[in-house]
């Protein structure tokens, strides 16, 4: 009798398990990143769709984008002013490193203050959709 309540038990376990897999597979490909964020990002208007310029960023639901790096993005928390704390996998030349970013808009949406962890802030302008080849 013994074994008939271990291999329930261990039967209740493993459908547990699988079901939190399940639901964790779902979440994964949920955007994290709330929509008002995305989109190409450049301290310069101009250099917009320049992917070689040093300030262009692009942040969609899963991933933030800069010339020659990118973070993947784990996990988002409300932060002050409306803004958003992302946990982040970032990976470059010299490998992946867990990194916090905060990002703020501004009332408009088009201004966007990124801060790398605990670096110095950055404001960059929203690219006009159109422009996004660098002319």
């Amino acid at each position: 009798m013994n074994r008939v309540v271990v291999r329930l038990l261990f039967g209740m376990i493993c459908a547990g398990a699988a079901q939190a897999a399940q639901a964790q597979a779902v979440d994964a490909s949920a955007p994290l990143v709330p929509e008002r964020f995305h989109g190409e990002w450049n301290s310069e208007l101009e250099r917009c769709g320049d992917r070689e310029s040093g300030t262009n960023l692009i942040i969609d639901g899963t991933s933030i984008t800069y010339f020659e790096a990118g973070d993947t993005v784990i996990a988002v928390l409300p932060a002050e002013l409306d803004g958003i704390t992302v946990t982040v996998d970032h990976q470059d030349e010299y490998g992946i490193e867990r990194l916090y970013r905060t990002l703020i808009l501004s009332d408009d949406q088009q201004k966007l203050s990124f801060t790398y962890g605990d670096g110095p802030e950055s404001v960059v302008l929203r690219c006009p959709q159109g422009n996004q080849d660098g002319r």
